[in-house]
This record gives structure tokens, sequence and C-alpha cells, in this order.
């Protein structure tokens, strides 16, 4: 009977059918994630967070021979297998209790996605988010919605965006699986997720700007296959909205918009209204990012406000994005417009006095973008083997390389000169992004695809022209996403509306009589599932998984925080203690709150408690309470 209805497609109703493998493509992810037994998975789950090298491979020929699976069975293993992989990845930190420069213990946030979990945490409040978060509103903003749909689980929220990623990427590499075959789909899914494996499971807009950058480059892909210009343009429009997620490398919109009025020019030379309609569509989604950031942020934020800190490292010779504020430590202390104006005003200054610095810092930035650090192009293909890394970047340059000769070679293939365009006007927006001001390419999230597609494009030169197949040239076509234009529609209506329905609805919740002895500070936090540590004494018999790990490890994995104040300060906390971000109600301020475990309740409720600030001034930025004991009534 199953034979049957694998084999027929008027056994079954189509969409019924993806429905179907959707959700058991998620049953699998969630699964894996609940997964807590001591077997392969979990050693395979942190190799795949971690490692670089066998398991990558074998990883990468498994799933090819999965995308290779005809029918409907092999759409059914295709999703399965993405969503597993994504999923294992996510495991894997919680499994490791990886720690890294914006996470503590695969779980609490750190610097930005601090900033970021805080807002969203205001915006369920029903008050303003940070003047952080003002300058891209809108993942703090889809936060505060997965927050509100997990009952501010912060773990379930995490997982709800790895899910959605994986589920991006293998929409995009299905596309690109239909018109050149399954060894570039794999190679641009690999990519794709190698690069997000170091965000998911943070709380940093990069986790959301992959997944839209993505669902846009498979509608451009689509609306190319179908010869659409309306899908092209609105596959556009969905990458300008990834661009006002994670703001990065801003002239891929012109060089999108460029391809797409020379392929739709029909008998002219060029279309100009398919260019002007889509420079429309771009400029509303900007507009609509700063009506969220008046909503959300209120009347003093300012949209991409540390851009001109950028612009005036570049102008001072190819400095950091903070060096304005060691330049002119006065414009710190402005308000955000007016900071804003002046930095400009001085950037412009600057030029005029020595425009050799402007020309030092682009090249300088160049050079970074190439270089054998880990703010290289490809620094996310790479693992902890000096040689091994150095083999990979060469290797994808290689491959960049013959996605340009593809080009050259085969002029009829408009995805070529589509992927060219895209990596010229990513090269072009280096200077203004500075590679350097965040590790992995952090900063060009938004248009990681592209890093994908050019090497993808490659290898479909090279299986072309020495006819390198694993199996023989026939092979089926891949099958079709009826729904990817519906779930992007909704994907960006929930981004856009849901945290102003949660905003306008909520109000901060009314404080007690709870009080505290003289000498004791009081907060006022929700404490919600999901969302801690546990640090517990060695001699403590468990396997380390979250929440749960031996203070040994937590101590260990504290070494990879990025500012040593910090990490001084994890290395006191003495074991049984419980660590969580929330928000002071009080104060509306973050707080790390670091307690014993046993003096907590259950999770999900307000609670009061009285303790100690660090008196540190070296880490007051991380808000640490000390906390001793519940407050009483």
């Amino acid at each position: 009977m199953s034979a049957k209805i694998f084999s027929s497609p008027n056994k079954i109703n189509f969409f019924a059918w993806q429905f179907l493998c959707l959700a058991v493509s998620t049953a699998l992810y969630i699964a894996i994630l609940e997964n807590r037994s001591p077997n392969i998975l979990r050693s395979l789950s942190i190799s795949l967070r971690t490692s670089f090298g066998v398991v990558v491979l074998l990883t990468t020929l498994g799933l090819y021979l999965v995308y290779r699976i005809p029918g409907r069975i092999g759409q059914l293993a295709g999703m399965a297998a993405t969503l597993a992989l994504f999923a294992l990845a996510l495991a894997g930190v919680w499994a490791s209790g990886h720690t890294q420069s914006i996470l503590i213990s695969g779980l609490i946030p750190v610097s930005d996605a601090t900033g970021y979990y805080i807002d969203a945490n205001r915006i369920l409040y029903g008050t303003d988010v940070s003047n952080f978060s003002a300058m891209r509103p809108l993942f703090p903003g889809f936060l505060a919605f997965l927050l509100g749909l997990t009952e501010r689980n912060l773990m379930s929220a995490v997982g709800i965006l790895t899910a959605l990623a994986g589920l991006a990427a293998y929409i995009a590499s299905r596309e690109i699986q239909k018109t050149h075959g399954t060894e570039p789909a794999i190679i641009f899914l690999m990519s794709m997720f190698l690069y997000f494996r170091h965000h998911s499971g943070t709380t940093l807009s990069e986790s959301l700007a992959v997944t839209v950058s993505l669902l846009g480059i498979a509608l451009i892909w689509l609306g190319k296959n179908r010869s659409s210009e309306w899908i092209t343009l609105f596959g556009i429009g969905v990458t300008a909205f990834a661009l006002n997620i994670r703001p990065g490398a801003m002239f891929v919109l012109p060089a999108l918009l460029l391809w797409g009025g020379w392929y739709f020019r029909g008998d002219k030379r060029f279309s100009f209204e398919f260019f002007l309609v889509g420079t429309a569509l771009i400029t509303l989604v900007f507009y609509l990012n700063n009506l969220m950031i008046d909503i959300l942020g209120g009347p003093d934020g300012v949209a991409f406000q540390n851009f001109s800190w950028a612009v005036y490292g570049l102008a001072s010779g190819g400095k950091s994005w903070t060096y304005i504020f060691e330049a002119h430590p006065e414009v710190f202390f402005l308000n955000a417009e007016e900071q804003n104006r002046a930095i400009y005003k001085l950037t412009i200054e600057l030029i005029l006095q020595n425009p050799a610095l402007l020309i030092q810092g682009a090249l300088q930035y160049w050079k970074m973008f190439f270089s054998n650090t880990w703010y290289n192009a490809y620094s996310f293909v790479a693992g902890n083997n000096y040689h091994v890394n150095e083999v990979a970047r060469w290797s994808m340059y290689f491959l960049c390389g013959m996605g340009v000769v593809k080009w050259w070679k085969d002029r009829k293939d408009e995805y070529a000169s589509l992927v060219l365009l895209a990596a010229l006007g990513v090269l072009a927006s280096v200077p203004f992004v500075p590679p350097t001001d965040a590790y992995r390419v952090r900063l060009y999230a938004a248009t990681i695809p592209f890093f994908g597609l050019l090497p993808a494009m490659g290898v479909a030169y090279l299986r072309d022209r020495f006819g390198f197949r694993l199996f023989p040239k026939s092979m089926p076509e891949a099958p079709q996403i009826t729904w990817m234009v519906q779930f992007s529609i909704l994907l960006l209506v929930a981004v856009l509306t849901t945290p102003i329905l949660i905003k306008t609805n909520s109000r901060p919740p009314h404080l007690g009589s709870e009080s505290c002895p003289s000498e004791f500070n009081m907060i006022t936090i929700r404490y919600d599932p999901g969302t801690y540590v546990n640090v517990a004494r060695e001699s403590t018999v468990f396997l380390d998984w979250m929440p749960n790990f031996h203070v040994s490890d937590f101590r260990q994995g504290s070494h990879s925080l990025a500012d040593i104040n910090l990490i001084q300060a994890m290395e006191t906390i003495a074991p049984p203690r419980t660590l969580f971000y929330a928000l002071d109600i009080q104060t509306n301020k973050e707080t790390l709150v670091i307690i014993r475990t046993d003096e907590l309740p259950k999770p999900g409720q307000l609670v009061s408690l009285c303790g100690q600030w660090d008196d540190d001034p070296n880490v007051a930025i991380y808000g640490v309470f000390h906390a001793d004991f519940m407050a009483e009534k």
C-alpha cells in the first residue's frame, strides 16, 4: 500500500504530501534536540558543531546521496536530512556547553547577543527597546514573538530559529539542484551550514538574516527559472529585508537590480521598468524598517547608527569601528541622531584633509578579506588545524575562480552572471563593511548565499568540463517546493506584525511589596524555563548536558570569552550556582543573575531577589548580580 502512495501522485494530494514531509522532518529535528542518551548522536553532534575534517566530508557525501534519491521518498529524505544536520549542530553546543565570545556554556548570551535578548524581553513588557536594538529592530522584534510563543523559553526560541534556517537552506539548495544538479547544490548547502553553525543557538541578528537571505536567493532563482519578474522582484525585496535585519554588503542590492534589468529586458537593451519597480520595493523595505524603529524604539532610534562609526574607521586608514570614540570621545555623549550627524561631518573633514587614508583603509579591508586570518571571506570553512584551513581556503578561492570561468565560457547561463554580479557587489561593499569588525565574516550574514553560490558555479563548471560524476549523468528532476512564496510572505508578516501586536498589548507586571534588608540590593525578574545554566560540583555524577555542567568544564569553557575580566568573574563562581540573564523590571536594565541553585523556585515565575551588584568596574557592563536569597513580602 505504501509503495502505491509513493509512486502514484494521484493517490495523495501533493500539498498534503509536502506538509507530511515537513511534519516528519520537524519531528526528527525535535527528537535530536530532545535526545539525552550518551550514544553516537552526542559525539556526532559535537563534531558537527566544532570540527572540520573527516566528519564534514562524510556528511557532505551522505547528503549528496540523499539528495539524489528520486520522487517523494527523496523529497522526504532530503528535507529530513537537512533539518537533522542543523539540529545536530545545535544539539552539539547544548551537549558540549561550548563557550564563545557571544555565548556562555552554549546558552547564556553575551555582548550584542545580550542586547537583543534583553530588548526582546522589553518588547514583551510593552516598553521601548534600547538604542542598540533600535539600529536594527527586526530581529529583537521577531525574537520577542518566538519567546512569547514558547512561554519565554530561550532554548525553544533558538531551536525554532535554527529550524527555520535549516528549512530555508533546504529550499534554496533544491532550487539550485533543479537548474545545476546535485553537486553544486550540496556544495552550496554545506557552505551555508558551516557558516550558520557558529550562530546556531545564539541570539544574534545573523541567525534570522541568514534564513531570510536564503529565501531571497531561492525566490530569485525560482523567478529566473520561471522567467517571472514579480517573483524575482519579491526575492530582491526579501534580500533587502535580510540586509535590514543584519546590515552588511548593501551594494548587492543595486547589483541584483542591474542583473534583473538586463535579464528581463525583452527586446530592449535594459528594462528600466524592472529597475525602477525594484528600487521602489527596496525603498519600501527600508521605510518599513524605519517604521519599526519608531514603534519599537521610540523617537531617538536611528537606523544603522553604527555605520557612521565604520565609515570613520575607513576614512582613518582602516581603523576599528570604535576608533571614532578614541579620536573624538566627545561624540560619545551625544544622543543618537546628533552623534550620527557629528560623525559624518568629522568623516568628511578627515577625507578632505587626507584622502589617501581612505584608499589605505579600503585596501586594508580588502587585504583582510583575502587573508589567512579568521577575517577572510571563507573563514567559516575551517577548523582548528592550520594546514587544513589553508587547503580549504584556497580550494574555495579556486572554485570561485572556476565560477568566474563558467560565466566567461557560458554566457547563456544567466544564473552565473547573476552570481558574479552579486559577488562583485559584495566586494564593492567590503570597505564599508570591515571584515575585521567581526570574526568569520559575521557582518555578511545577509548576503552569505553568494559566498556559497560562486564556488557552487565553479563545481558545476568543473563537473561539466571534465565529466566528473560519482554516478551516471541521468538525474531525476529535483522536487518542486510549491509553498516557497507563501512561506516567505508568512515569515515576513510575522517579522513585521507580531512585535507590534505584542508591544501594544503588553504592560510591565505589577511590582509586589517584597523588600530586602537594608544592606542588600533587590532586583525583580522573571525566572523562565530554558534560560539558565547550572554549575554543579565536580563530585556530582551526571553527563554534562544543557542545562547542567560540572564546574571544571564551565571554567575551562569560560576562557573562550573575549573579555579577560568576564573570564575572571566566571572563574570565581563556586558551585552549586545557576546563571541566567534577565531584565530587572525595577530598573529596566539587563541583569546576569548568579545564585545558589537551591535558592531558586520553579521556572516560570516573577521573583524578587536580594543580593549585591558586582563591584568590579571592569564587569559592570555585564550587570552581574550575586543573589543571596529571595526577598520577603
